[in-house]
This record gives structure tokens, C-alpha cells and sequence, in this order.
């Protein structure tokens, strides 16, 4: 592929990373591939940019992110859907959860654990099928409740492999939502693989930082044969704040990651 187009492999692989997960900052760039400095990270986007592979959005003159385009998917045959416009929300909760896969890749990598994952923008995409816009909307619609917002695959030395279905829950959603999604969580943790999903699942997390989403989570949870399986975390600190230092691979945290041993 490379051997006739002007793109590098480090320009693919900015391309796959975005378009896996549907918008990142340079920031997220930077801490994904290591770059030395962020003016590196710039240049090469300029360069995406202007071969409309990559555009840029300014979310409330504050946040910038990278989407990748419908030429770019094409080009590096990524299957995940392409992300038309960034609201406040969407992005909010975008960037949080490639924080967290950063989070976990970086603790894994430091412990020797071999770690994958699976974007909700792949899942949606092998779920929805093809058709118009408006037929894959309202597929969209339907099974909303039933894609995760990621999967985490934590591969142990021993060889087991723990999947875990990963929520990100910003805002607390009416009860009726949440009784309906654990019944989908009971089946799930049963050891079946239902019809509908790509995998089976060994755990639930969800991470949220209102209080009121943990009572309601853990509460809900209770009448479960299976509610040992689901938890409810706060979001790492080490995102919150910005203190990746302690979670790079090259620094000093050698902390057990949290998803590697099922709850």
C-alpha cells in the first residue's frame, strides 16, 4: 500500500487509532505513540489534514479534536463508523474513554499483561450492517442499549482471557434504563453468548464519579445471581487530573491494572 501514496506507516497508524475510536486530541496522540513532543504530533496531522484524511473540530472554543474521514476508512480499511459532527457530550465522553483504554494499555504493558480492545465505533459498525444512513440509524436505535461503550480483553501470563464490558457513565439515567440494561447484564454474565452480541463476557465495569450513579448501579446490581461480577469505579485520578507520568510505561507506578483479575 505504502509503495505508491506519500504516507508513512506512522501515518496509518495515527489514522487507524483515530478512526478506532472516533475523535482524539493531540494530547492523546502524543501519549498513544510516544512522541517525543507535540509539535510532532501537529505536523503530522497538518499533513492528514490537508490530504482530507483527518479534519479538526474546536468544541466550545476550548477542545480541539482529530476525526478521521469516510476517504480515511476506506484507505486503511478500518470497520468502525465515521462520527459526522462533535457535540460537547459526544466528545466529553469520547476522549474519556480513550483516556481509559490509554490508562489500562500503559498499566498493562508495565505488568506484562497483554491487553486489547474493541471501540464502541467497531462494535456498532459489525452490529448495524449495511444500508442507508436512515436504516442504520434506527438498527442504531434499537440496540443502543446493547453495544458497550468499549471491551477490554485482558490476556493473562497463564493464558486466560478476561472480556470485560466497560461503561462510561456521565449523566444518571432514569431507573427504568438501568433495570432493563441489567437484565441484558444477567444474560450476558451467564456464560452464553446471546445472538446478538460479537462476545461472551467475564465482567462488567462501569466508571462514573457522581455518587448518585454508584448507589443506582449497586443498588440495581443486588438482585442479580451475577452481581458479583459487575462493579462501579470512580475514573482514575491519574486521567482527571492529567498526571500520565505516573502510568507511562517508562515511570515509577507499578500498580496491578484493575481489569486484569475479574471482580
Amino acid at each position: 500500500m505504502l509503495k505508491y501514496t506519500s504516507l508513512k506507516e506512522k501515518d496509518l497508524e495515527y489514522l487507524t487509532f483515530i478512526l478506532r475510536n472516533g475523535m482524539v486530541t493531540a494530547k492523546q496522540l502524543m501519549l498513544k505513540f510516544r512522541e517525543p513532543n507535540i509539535h510532532r504530533v501537529y505536523r503530522r496531522l497538518r499533513k492528514l489534514e490537508g490530504k482530507k484524511f483527518v479534519r479538526h473540530e474546536r468544541i466550545a472554543h476550548k477542545v480541539g479534536v482529530y476525526l478521521g474521514t469516510i476517504d480515511a476508512r476506506k484507505l486503511t480499511n478500518v470497520n468502525a463508523t465515521v462520527p459526522t459532527k462533535a457535540s460537547i457530550y459526544t466528545m466529553q465522553h469520547d476522549l474519556l474513554i480513550t483516556d481509559l483504554i490509554l490508562f489500562y494499555e500503559f498499566q498493562a504493558e508495565k505488568q506484562g499483561v497483554e491487553f486489547k480492545y474493541r471501540t464502541e465505533r467497531e462494535i456498532r459498525h459489525s452490529m448495524i450492517g449495511q444500508g442507508d444512513n436512515q436504516s442504520k440509524l434506527k438498527a442504531y436505535n434499537e440496540k443502543r442499549d446493547r453495544i458497550p461503550d468499549v471491551v477490554f480483553f485482558f490476556k493473562s501470563t497463564d493464558g486466560k482471557v478476561t472480556t470485560t464490558w466497560v461503561e462510561l457513565e456521565l449523566n444518571k439515567k432514569e431507573r427504568k434504563r438501568y433495570d432493563e440494561k441489567f437484565k441484558l447484564f444477567e444474560e450476558l454474565l451467564s456464560n452464553e453468548r446471546l445472538e446478538d452480541q460479537p462476545f461472551s463476557y467475564d465482567q462488567v465495569i462501569y466508571f462514573a464519579d457522581d455518587v448518585k450513579i454508584h448507589n443506582v448501579v449497586n443498588e440495581a446490581k443486588q438482585r442479580l445471581i451475577n452481581a458479583n461480577k459487575i462493579s462501579v469505579r470512580k475514573i482514575p485520578s491519574v486521567i482527571v487530573d492529567e498526571r500520565w507520568e505516573e502510568v507511562m510505561p517508562s515511570g515509577s507506578n507499578d500498580e496491578e491494572p484493575e481489569g486484569a483479575t475479574t471482580n
